[in-house]
């Protein structure tokens, strides 16, 4: 049986989901922006670390176009909406294929 934990630790990890969540909430507003309508349904914002925002894209054919033919544009234009926060490298990922 583990020990209990300190409801002072236990909040401050609350606390720190919730900034995770406000800044994916952010970066996706920026993408809603960025991206056509088509094409936001299928990336999902998987998180932000050390100026790296990672972008999660279900289909292979869009994921073959963002990755290969517009991540600077896309990272530029995120930039732009929200200069408090500077992606310097954008990331995507392959997923929602369906495999285990």
């Amino acid at each position: 049986m583990s020990e209990p934990r300190k409801a002072g630790d236990f909040l401050a990890g609350i606390v720190k989901q919730i900034g995770r969540k406000r800044a994916r909430d952010e970066f996706a507003q920026a993408l809603d922006a960025v991206l056509p309508a088509a094409q936001r349904p299928h990336c999902e914002v998987m998180g932000f670390r050390d100026g790296k925002l990672t972008l999660e894209i279900d289909s292979a054919p869009l994921f073959a176009e963002l990755s290969g033919f517009r991540r600077e544009e896309i990272r530029t234009r995120i930039n732009e909406r929200l200069p408090g926060r500077q992606v310097a490298q954008l990331q995507f990922r392959l997923g929602g294929t369906g495999h285990v």
